[in-house]
């Protein structure tokens, strides 16, 4: 036996660990408040579907989820997937249901069963075992018939055969919890053991548990969002499928998302009242509060324009060239433009109200702005950057192989994770070349160029405090960004001479 090469070269292979996934900037929740069987019963709180139809097909054509996203699918580019979420708004009664044991895909023939004359398997429901035995299939005219025998010797279920998914389907015809079916299994003795042949054992059927009868209380917004944030956190956007929504729901589902980290929500309002600038008005409650991750429309006939709205502001791709958008100028198709007055557009414009209206003979949205009249593109950027810086220098630790020194040299390792973060913001076109205006640090000052659009500093280790280098705290890195912003408006001077 010859002796292993490693005592001479021994090479290993360090795999470094996957790091934490950037988010999604893009995903939109829709809240419903039509709960039921989409969301799988009692606890279910979301669901994804691709396109229009699938909504439908879980919610019903004529539903108020379906009406809100069909605006949603209309947007250009169109989007790759709406989350619908749960928004238990009223109490929901929810009956109790059977299990079901939804077999694999059959291969064996008819003539297969017809040369069974002393079948056996054993099963369990509920708290019964069931020994079914002398099942004699020789005379069955076709797979249902062969159902129907398994099933006369079967107590307690109904077993059907599914002719598309050609598969055995065996239902409890109790519900609730205790009528729960378990797999075909060998009991032994005497006969032919068919478990393989109806396909009914572990790992080739699908059981589904029954479940008892339960009433779902009411909640409110923010208890919708705090459930959903508890069981899929990654979710950016909120809008919600009902145009009846009260002053104080749209309150509380604004304040809930202004406090939750890098979260926005988009509302239509058809009441204009609250256009107005009057104390009284909610939206103007929101403007005095800074909730400035609220963006709202304003429109006269339709009550879900925010949908489109959103699908348009969201399908931006960070990773891609010259890919960040401004809202205003932007079409939303399925929805309608409005006949504004100068004076109607002015009360929007004061609290940060967007519009869709048309500009001579060209509907356009102005001006994508959020509650308090910041850009909205503003708030989506900086979201996105300060997940990537986080996610970026969180993997420059986490997947180091050996330790990051506590040293001018590791913390410039950090440094350079947040300026490439920085050139991704130059490269889709976030950030720009210009006059810093802002406060300086390090060695940048007030009224310096930033010639790369952003900047990036930490002070020497040699600064640190005793405590914080104890702690093996790095020095805090702090970044300058220039954003880009966008042309929105122009003054054309024109000179002549004759």
């Amino acid at each position: 036996m010859s002796l292993p090469l490693s005592q001479i070269v021994n090479v290993q292979l360090n795999v470094p660990p996957v790091s934490a996934a950037r988010r999604d900037f893009g995903l939109l929740a829709l809240f419903s408040p039509e709960a039921g069987t989409p969301f799988a019963g009692a606890a279910g709180r979301y669901v994804f579907a691709a396109s229009q139809a699938e909504v439908e097909g879980l919610f019903g054509t004529n539903s108020q989820t379906a009406q809100a996203s069909r605006r949603f699918w209309a947007q250009t580019p169109k989007p790759k997937q709406l989350m619908i979420a749960r928004w238990n708004k009223v109490e929901t009664n929810f009956p109790a249901t059977a299990s079901a044991l939804r077999g694999g895909v059959v291969t064996d023939l008819l003539a297969d069963f017809k040369d069974i004359e002393d079948g056996r398997f054993r099963i369990t429901v509920g708290a019964a075992t069931v020994n079914a035995v002398g099942l004699d299939f020789s005379g069955a005219a076709d797979m249902p018939a062969v159902a129907a025998l398994i099933s006369a010797k079967v107590a307690g279920t109904t077993i059907t055969w599914d002719a598309v998914g050609k598969r055995f389907v065996v239902t409890a015809t109790a519900t609730g919890t205790a009528s729960n079916i378990g797999f075909v299994t060998d009991q032994g003795g005497a006969g032919t053991y068919i478990g393989s042949m109806v396909m009914l054992q572990d790992g080739q059927a699908q059981a589904t548990a029954g479940s008892n009868a339960v009433t779902v209380p009411a909640e409110t917004l923010p208890e919708a969002f705090a459930a959903l944030q508890d069981v899929y956190p990654g979710w950016y956007a909120a809008a919600i499928a009902d145009p009846g929504l009260t002053d104080d729901e749209i309150e509380a589902a604004s304040d809930w998302i202004q406090a939750a980290p890098g979260k926005v929500i988009g509302l239509t309002t058809t009441n204009p009242d609250h256009i107005e600038d009057v104390p009284e008005n909610v939206f103007r409650q929101l403007f005095d509060k800074r909730n400035d991750r609220t963006a709202a429309i304003y429109d006269k006939t339709d009550s879900y324009g925010i949908l489109s709205w959103l699908a348009r502001a969201l399908s931006v791709n960070f990773a891609a060239n010259s890919s960040t958008i401004t809202m205003k100028f932007k079409q939303l198709p399925g929805v309608a433009a409005d006949e504004l007055t100068l004076t109607e557009a002015n009360k929007c414009r004061a609290l940060g109200i967007n519009f869709y209206a048309y500009f001579d003979e060209s509907p356009m949205v102005a001006e994508g702005t959020v509650i308090g009249g910041r850009f909205f593109d503003e708030i989506h950027i900086l979201d996105w950057f300060v997940d990537a810086c986080q996610k970026e220098v969180f993997s420059a630790l986490y997947g180091s192989t050996t330790k990051v020194p506590l040293t001018d040299a590791g913390t410039h390792k950090l440094i350079a994770r947040v300026q490439k973060v920085g050139r991704e913001g130059v490269n889709n076109g976030a950030f720009a070349a210009g006059i810093w205006n802002g406060d300086g640090f390090g060695t940048l000052e007030t009224g310096d160029r930033l010639d790369d659009g952003f900047y990036v500093w930490a002070d020497t280790v040699d600064n640190l405090s005793t405590s914080d280098r104890e702690a093996r705290k790095a020095p805090p890195i702090q970044v300058a960004l220039k954003l880009a912003s966008a042309i929105h408006s122009v003054d054309v001077l024109v000179n002549f001479d004759r």
